[in-house]
């Protein structure tokens, strides 16, 4: 079909070919411009989500904004993400569920084998101190479900070093003793080790119940968590801060006439905070009071850190599938 238009002098012309390809900016729109589509925003973006798949859409949001003048809504660019997650490494779904093939396929072929890194036993056994932190971190992207238990150490350096990880349908009792079980199998002696978590759902009866022999301790950033929200929160904000700090003395402290000290402050400031801390397992997080050896650390961070860590690398799987 051809297009019929007038010139200047009103004589008839005709449009042989057309470039549809505009330069000027009117297909695109947000703010004003509500046609800017969740597919231009994928073909804008694609490029960089390429070569970095972990690429924000709050990033997204601001390239955008820098590179066309254009403001568009979070929503529009987490949708345009996803419709280049798509096209790029194909449905997310159907990639997590292929890891659960792929292990089982692994036992039916080797029965009673272990999928693990033989070096990080190897370096957990000669540049690490014999401590574990244990967590699980809660998946949430796109609409998986699951949780990631882990184990990570700190080498000589004071680095974070992955020991052990697996992908867990929930954080149950069941899914930790299948988890340590097979991370007993994989440490390469019998040394003792401290354990260090938050007391995650089933953590706290798993560990005894595989390392009868080694030690349990309690992050004490919970602990002060609990007790602030079981004890010090009715009292005022200047006495709710003294029992606070008396209670990191308890922690803290190392001796045991330090510890007594701290203990007989806590009873003439406060009887009822004093009982607390007798009921919450002061031996788990008291490094005067545990039996075994912490090596300064009260806290999971480290945990927390690694296992975001593993989640990024998680989705890096996932995406190579």
């Amino acid at each position: 079909m051809s297009l019929f238009v007038y010139g200047i002098f009103m004589r008839p012309s005709f449009v042989k070919s057309l470039n549809n390809i505009h330069t000027c900016g009117c297909d695109i729109m947000s703010d004003g411009h509500p046609r800017t589509s969740k597919k231009w925003v994928a073909n804008a973006v694609k490029g960089k989500l390429v070569d970095k798949p972990t690429y924000r859409a709050s990033e997204m949001m601001r390239d955008i904004r820098r590179e066309y003048g254009i403001s568009i809504p979070y929503h529009q660019a987490w949708w345009g993400k996803e419709v280049d997650g798509s096209s790029l490494y194909g449905d997310f779904r159907t990639n997590y569920h292929i890891l659960n093939w792929y292990s089982e396929r692994a036992l039916q072929s080797n029965p009673g084998s272990i999928l693990s890194l033989e070096a990080s036993a190897y370096g957990f056994e000669v540049s690490c101190q014999p401590m574990l932190f244990l967590d699980g971190t809660h998946i949430k992207q796109h609409r998986v479900q699951g949780v990631i238990p882990a184990a990570s150490a700190l080498n000589g350096n004071n680095e974070l070093f992955t020991v052990a990880y697996s992908i867990a349908d929930s954080e149950t009792y069941d899914n930790w003793v299948w988890f340590l079980q097979n991370l007993k199998k994989a440490l390469l002696s019998d040394r003792r080790i401290a354990f260090l978590s938050d007391r995650g759902r089933g953590l706290k009866e798993a560990i005894p119940d595989i390392f009868s022999n080694d030690h349990h301790g309690y992050c004490f950033q919970h602990i002060m968590q609990n007790f602030n929200d079981q004890c010090a929160g009715k009292y005022a904000a200047p006495f709710k801060k003294l029992l606070r700090k008396i209670l990191q003395r308890i922690a803290y402290v190392v001796t045991e006439q330090e510890y007594q000290d701290a203990m007989m402050a806590m009873e003439l400031n406060s009887a009822d905070a004093k009982e607390w801390v007798l009921r919450n397992d002061v031996e788990h997080w008291s490094h005067a009071r545990f039996p075994g050896q912490r090596f300064g650390s009260l806290n999971t961070q480290a945990t927390c850190s690694i296992t975001f860590c593993h989640l990024c690398a998680y989705s890096w799987a996932l995406h190579l599938l």
